[in-house]
């Protein structure tokens, strides 16, 4: 009894912290402009999208509605990102690196197989930021999907003092939203060869931060 009580009570924190997320996110961005790059030719067919892990907040807000599958940790921060997550229509895988990894990855190449768009923080959970992590080169490796790098840059912004340096748009900032070419990933990888990869793809999501940087900078000058 006290189990279940507890459970209850979790839950319906979760679900008030989730609404309380929901709206601060939909007040702020409702005042962000975004200019997008790249989107149209990355997007007209199936491929897996990779952010840092510390641009989420805007990726989450702008992919909004579109039904994306984004993994979450089976922690408690896990259930309280997914109910965020699900009010702004993803769809979530829920594991992580520690807890259900070999799941988690399975389902992700099964929904990529299947024609639907994932989204990965290839440093996350937990850093070391702007190192990739093996899990998305598997997931191209298995599915020979392209692994295409997206940037989200913004003029205006708080950046937290954590492993990810968490950015947040202010009010009325300008956020540009740049696609760089997609990584296809060879079936066949010796160990050294993963390395390699995750290396290339880590560099592929840099490129798209500097190219995407420049284009806000021009729209800035222009405005």
């Amino acid at each position: 009894m006290r189990s279940w009580f507890k459970h209850y009570v979790r839950e319906r924190q979760d679900k008030f912290f989730a609404r309380l997320a929901w709206l601060f996110a939909v007040i702020l961005f409702s005042t962000v402009r975004f200019r997008v790059v790249g989107e149209q030719e990355a997007l007209s067919r199936t491929i897996v999208l990779n952010v840092w892990h510390g641009q989420q907040l805007m990726g989450i807000y702008y992919f909004r509605g579109r039904k994306f599958n984004v993994l979450s940790s089976l922690s408690r921060d896990g259930d309280l990102a997914s109910a965020v997550l699900h009010r702004f229509g993803w769809k979530t895988v829920r594991g992580s690196s520690s807890r259900g990894g070999s799941r988690s990855l399975i389902e992700m190449i099964r929904l990529v197989r299947a024609g639907e768009i994932v989204c990965l923080t290839p440093d996350g959970p937990s850093g070391p930021v702007y190192q990739v992590k093996p899990g998305a080169i598997y997931i191209g490796q298995k599915t020979g999907v392209p692994l295409v790098p997206i940037s989200f840059t913004v003029d205006r912004y708080w950046q937290l003092n954590s492993w990810d340096h968490f950015v947040i748009p202010k009010p009325f900032a300008r956020c540009m939203v740049y696609y760089g070419p997609g990584l296809v990933i060879p079936k066949e990888l010796s160990e050294g060869d993963f390395q390699l990869y995750q290396d290339r793809l880590a560099e592929a999501i840099h490129d798209a931060n500097r190219k995407g940087q420049k284009e806000l900078e021009r729209w800035c000058r222009r405005a």
